[in-house]
C-alpha cells in the first residue's frame, strides 16, 4: 500500500479548490486536478474514492475549518445576542479571510452531492440550532422554524462577501457592524 503524502494531499486539495472556483464542477476532472496539482491522477485516489468523494470530503472540512473558527472565543457565560454577534462576526471574518472557500461552499450547495451531506452533524450547526431553540424558549428570539431564523441570520453573509469581493459594496467595520445588527434584528422578539 501506497504512503500518504500530506504536502501532496494538500497540493490536491488546493488545485480542486482553485479549478473549481475558475472552471465550475463540471469543467474539472480527476486528470485536470491531478495535473495542477502535479500528481498523478492515480494518487488522487489514495485519498479519495472518486471526484464526488473529492468534492464531499473538501466541502465536510471547509465547513469543519469554519465551524472551529468561528466558535472560538465563544463563552456560555454571554447572552444569547453576545453569542449570536460572536458567532456572526467570527463567520463573516472567517470567510473574508477565505474568500476561495465560500466561493466554492456556494458551488457544493447547489449540487446534487449536498443532499448526502448532513449538515446537522456540523457542531457550528449543532451551537446555532440549539443557541436559537434556547432563545425562542427564552422569548428572546422570534418563534419560526430555526432553518428559516438561520437564512435570516447568517445568508446574508454570503450576499455582503460575494458585494464585497466583486467591488460592488466595500464592507468597512461600521457595514459590518450595523450588517450584524439588522441580522440580529430579523430574528429578534
Amino acid at each position: 500500500m501506497r504512503t500518504r503524502d500530506q504536502k501532496k494531499y494538500n497540493a490536491v486539495v488546493r488545485s480542486t479548490i482553485e479549478l473549481t472556483n475558475k472552471l465550475g464542477f463540471s469543467g474539472i476532472s480527476i486528470s485536470k486536478i491531478a495535473k495542477e496539482a502535479n500528481v498523478s491522477p492515480a494518487t488522487i485516489y489514495i485519498y479519495f474514492k472518486n471526484k464526488e468523494d473529492l468534492l464531499t470530503v473538501i466541502y465536510c472540512d471547509i465547513r469543519k475549518k469554519a465551524g472551529e473558527s468561528v466558535l472560538t472565543n465563544i463563552d456560555t457565560n454571554m447572552t444569547i445576542k453576545e453569542r449570536f454577534n460572536e458567532i456572526w462576526f467570527n463567520s463573516f471574518s472567517f470567510y473574508l479571510n477565505h474568500p476561495e472557500y465560500i466561493q466554492y461552499r456556494e458551488q457544493f450547495e447547489q449540487t446534487k452531492m449536498m443532499e448526502e451531506v448532513k449538515t446537522n452533524e456540523f457542531e457550528l450547526n449543532k451551537y446555532i440550532v440549539e443557541l436559537f431553540a434556547k432563545g425562542i424558549e427564552d422569548r428572546i428570539i422570534q418563534d419560526i422554524p430555526i432553518p428559516m431564523l438561520i437564512s435570516f441570520a447568517f445568508i446574508p453573509i454570503i450576499t455582503l462577501l460575494r458585494f464585497h469581493f466583486s467591488d460592488i459594496q466595500i464592507m468597512t467595520e461600521e457595514g459590518i457592524i450595523n450588517a450584524c445588527k439588522i441580522a440580529w434584528k430579523s430574528i429578534a422578539i
